[in-house]
């Protein structure tokens, strides 16, 4: 059994995550502590109940997206100005906990937030960077409603109005 997604604390424990991306495990063991610190990004951590040992985890923070690199549907009421986005920049699960939903759950609780984001501030949607076809497949599996960015083969878009009306 696993706790629900929370922020990262000093006591958990990233050494021993493993997911299938180096570049994913890496970025966690090294740079996840510095950039929730810093406010660059906010991490967000799965663990199991009785350990400190992280076993999921995303990192989410701002972006601005220029007009051109969203879809027409997208642009759409916006003109011609940067556009705020959340931007789910990492999401992994360790190789020993993957098939438990953790990913699923992961992604649900970023959406959740930034529903809630969009309705105190300035957040027209939620932006992805796929590291990978598999990752970006993910996604779109899971949520039909995102969008491919006209300019980023690995990057997907939704509106927050859209992810409000995909809950229900």
């Amino acid at each position: 059994m696993y706790l629900k997604p929370h922020a990262l604390e000093p006591r958990h424990d990233l050494q021993s995550f493993e997911s299938r991306s180096d570049e994913q495990s890496l970025w966690l063991r090294e740079h996840a502590r510095q950039a929730h610190g810093t406010r660059t990004a906010h991490v967000m951590v799965v663990t199991p109940q009785a350990s400190d040992a992280v076993v999921a985890y995303y990192a989410w923070c701002m972006a601005s997206v220029s007009a051109g690199q969203v879809p027409a549907r997208i642009a759409k009421g916006a003109g011609r100005h940067p556009q705020p986005f959340a931007l789910l920049a990492r999401l992994a699960v360790s190789i020993g906990h993957e098939g438990h939903g953790l990913g699923h759950a992961l992604l649900a609780d970023v959406v959740l937030r930034t529903i809630e984001a969009s309705e105190r501030i300035g957040c027209r949607g939620l932006l992805v960077h796929c590291e990978t076809d598999t990752a970006r497949a993910f996604y779109r599996k899971a949520l039909p409603e995102f969008e491919h960015s006209p300019t980023h083969p690995m990057h997907l878009m939704v509106l927050a109005k859209d992810l409000r009306r995909a809950l229900g």
